[in-house]
């Protein structure tokens, strides 16, 4: 019913507001960026806020705070204007007669090793082929996909396909463990589990492929990790943290790449510990012409054509 209620009456506008007082938490200035008198800004709030039946901000004496749920509501916002935003950009180039560029989302895993690869072939083959590449996690992405922000996303295999999708697997991929060059088991020829149970981890977000592969296999020891003190993803900060002599982290094989060998080495354990494939995920109904030449490309490319 909710749903129902939105395509009825929600406007572009309450959209903005909303992208608006998210960053600038001041409804004057908010009203001021989307060009709107304070007491119609304030309308509109107290519209949408009925419209939803929640509070989208808390007001106090120094401006707004945003709630959780005017949180949620504005990053659905922004990916909104953004997809009209794309679309204008379409329609100008369709009316120009440009080919518009086809729009890809990537992990950092598929980036590095399916992007990466195909690109030398991409840019001497098919020099007339125009893409605009992005970076994000797997909801950033998926997201954007259903919304229209792109045309196509590289992903791993999803749980559960949606209606009207289409999942081309490119590249298996499977956990591994690595550790800085000063570790201990660093230059064993085998190493075991167990003989890392003193280390100090640093672990990805459970929801991570990696982690669930990790948690699984210390499961079947019955180990639990000693965690590192810090929990992070940058490469920049895991240099440094890698140079300690007892730490260790989980990655995906196709993630190696980032590593530097002179700082880190993958250890030498025989783990079963494959993790969801990387593959396309799109609508195949929104194939043209220049997105269909980059499937065939990426997919070619994984068989080795």
């Amino acid at each position: 019913m909710l749903h129902e209620r939105l395509l009825a009456r929600l406007r572009l506008r309450h959209l903005r507001l909303v992208d608006a007082l998210s960053t600038h938490s001041n409804l004057r200035r908010a009203a001021e960026a989307t060009h709107m008198s304070q007491p119609a800004a304030t309308q509109m709030l107290r519209e949408l806020e009925g419209l939803l039946e929640v509070p989208l901000f808390e007001r106090h004496a120094r401006g707004m705070r945003i709630t959780e749920a005017g949180r949620l509501l504005a990053a659905h916002a922004r990916m909104a204007i953004e997809t009209l935003r794309i679309a204008a950009d379409d329609l100008a180039a369709l009316a120009a007669q440009q080919a518009r560029p086809v729009r890809v989302g990537a992990l950092d895993a598929a980036l590095l090793s399916i992007v990466r690869t195909a690109m030398p072939r991409l840019l001497s083959e098919h020099p007339q082929l125009r893409l605009v590449v992005e970076d994000g996690n797997t909801e950033r992405l998926t997201s954007g996909l259903r919304g229209g922000a792109f045309d196509l996303v590289l992903v791993r295999e999803p749980e559960r396909l949606e209606t009207g999708y289409r999942f081309i697997p490119l590249r298996s991929d499977r956990m591994v463990l690595i550790a800085g060059v000063s570790h201990p088991a660093a230059g064993q020829r085998r190493v075991r589990l167990r003989e890392l149970a003193d280390s100090r981890w640093i672990l990805p977000p459970p929801h991570f492929a990696v982690r669930q592969a990790l948690d699984a296999a210390l499961a079947r020891e019955k180990l639990v990790p000693r965690q590192h003190s810090v929990q992070t993803l940058s490469l920049h900060l895991l240099r440094s943290l890698l140079a300690q002599p007892d730490v260790v982290m989980p990655m995906p094989h196709s993630m190696l790449e980032r590593i530097d060998p002179r700082e880190a080495v993958q250890l030498k354990l025989q783990l079963d510990a494959p993790i969801e494939p990387l593959g396309l995920l799109y609508r195949p109904d929104d194939a043209g012409a220049s997105m269909q030449l980059l499937i065939d490309v990426l997919v070619d490319q994984a068989k080795g054509v």
